[in-house]
């Protein structure tokens, strides 16, 4: 069966490298992933510091929008490996690599006992990194991919606390809840609820001492906040993230219409992983009548339960994105492909190991890789997104001294991503007025500096924004 599995396994990890590699390869990235390797980047050449991250001289210069977990561990990549466009690229590749091997890992420790099942460890990966935001989240460096390691390994020790009760568990689970919401806040201690949905889905002990499990769970993360907050320099960074980011997007921040926008778009992203299983369910339950409808019924409940504490309380805030039910999908995966693998698994067992139709499909698993890598590779020097913005930053960023604060019209200096790319590659600060302190003026095509501030054009063949030396 190990063999068998084989192919299966290889084509998985061929869908993981074509759906995230090649547009992660690209120069360009999401606005939210390209802030984040510019607080890392910058971090990592000592400007700012871990509790007060910083992004520009002109824009959050104590970057207080998220906790500094993230930052910290990417930064490390940085001082490695120096200051590539492939550093952030391949941080983002390794999240996903993880990822897909704890989901692995605990699908192994679910079915332990059923050997041909175990051995399945592709099939919730493959749901997995199928899902349209997820690929796309691990192509564009978002801290949901951090946050999910950890809030992984703390599923994992309470899976393990289920089958061992050693309170020393708990207290590892409660480390790594404590590191996913130091990663990206609250949102990444949905783990705290594990206990009680294991109490629903096994009922193998009491209510009782599911409560005092949770407690103790629950403690660890707080008792390591206690701890922290004692420190000035800690609480002032975490109480200002709590307020400025916190409190503001749950009164104020509006990404979507209402506060159920998640929920449909996580049914959206769920909807072909839920139709093929049901095809699977279907298709083969008159083939296969020996196997029960979702054998592992308690498991699929203990994920899905799992997959909603991760994904349903984020209705709390209006600022909504699909990339934030990222957390939750490894969960779904797995609670899904628990209801297909028995089905599944009756249908490999029939593969005839010497049959030539079995052996071509092994050797087009391996070619779907190679072809996997080569394509992503291919698209070195190219750009996903921006390509304009792209070549004029690198044009500006010749002539212009890292470092200085540069003048810029309002409208220029909301461009997000335009002030992103300036920081991640020559850190040039990006002002919102233009005055004779200046050196420097960039505008945009059409867009004019005030009369008081004479400007003389630099002449290099920008595309879209032109740079200016302020005559003094």
């Amino acid at each position: 069966m190990q063999n068998k599995n084989f192919p299966f396994l290889v084509i998985t990890l061929s869908f993981l490298v074509f759906l995230v590699l090649p547009m992660l390869i690209q120069d360009g990235m999401f606005m939210d992933g390209l802030l984040y390797a510019c607080v890392s980047k910058n971090l990592a050449n000592g400007i700012g510091s871990f509790w007060f991250p910083h992004f520009s001289k002109t824009m959050h210069p104590f970057f207080d929008q998220q906790p500094p977990l993230g930052f910290g561990i990417q930064a490390l990549l940085f001082k490695l490996l120096g200051s590539s466009i492939y550093v952030e690229r391949a941080y983002s590749f390794l999240t996903a690599l993880l990822n897909a091997a704890l989901i692995g890992i605990l699908w192994r420790m679910l079915f332990k006992n059923e050997n041909e099942i175990k051995k399945m460890g592709w099939l919730p990966v493959l749901f997995w990194v199928t899902i349209p935001v997820c690929f796309w989240a691990y192509s564009n460096n978002v801290l949901e991919n951090t946050m999910s390691i950890f809030d992984l390994l703390s599923i994992i020790f309470i899976v393990r606390f289920f089958q061992a009760r050693s309170l020393l568990l708990i207290l590892l689970s409660g480390t790594f809840i404590f590191l996913a919401s130091l990663t990206k806040g609250i949102q990444g201690m949905f783990p705290l609820v594990s206990i009680f949905a294991g109490w629903m889905a096994y009922r193998n002990f009491s209510f009782r001492k599911m409560f005092l499990y949770t407690v103790i769970l629950a403690s660890v993360p707080l008792g390591i906040y206690f701890l922290l907050l004692q420190n000035d320099l800690i609480f002032q960074s975490l109480s200002t993230y709590l307020h400025n980011r916190v409190l503001n997007s749950i009164q104020n921040a509006a990404e979507a219409e209402n506060r159920f926008y998640l929920i449909y778009r996580l049914l959206m992203e769920l909807l072909p992983m839920i139709v093929l299983t049901v095809i699977i369910v279907l298709l083969n339950q008159k083939n296969n009548k020996d196997v029960p409808f979702i054998s592992f019924k308690r498991n699929v409940l203990f994920f899905f339960l799992i997959g909603i504490s991760a994904s349903f309380p984020l209705i709390a805030t209006l600022e909504q994105r699909g990339f934030y039910l990222v957390t939750s999908f490894p969960y779904f995966a797995i609670a899904m492909a628990a209801v297909s693998a028995p089905y599944l698994s009756a249908l490999i067992e029939k593969i005839n190991l010497q049959a030539g139709f079995f052996k071509i499909f092994r050797i087009v698993s391996v070619f779907l890789l190679a072809g996997s890598l080569i394509f992503s590779f291919m698209q070195i020097g190219k750009a996903s997104r921006d390509k304009d913005t792209i070549h004029d930053i690198h044009l500006i960023g010749k002539e212009v001294p890292g470092g200085i604060v540069v003048g810029g019209t309002e409208d220029l200096w909301r461009q997000w991503s335009f002030q992103e790319y300036l920081i991640r590659h020559y850190y040039i600060c990006l002002d919102s007025k233009i005055t004779n302190t200046n050196d420097y003026v960039i505008l945009e095509s059409g867009s004019t500096a005030p009369d008081s501030v004479k400007i003389e054009k630099v002449n290099i063949p920008t595309r879209k924004y032109h740079l200016y030396k302020v005559i003094k």
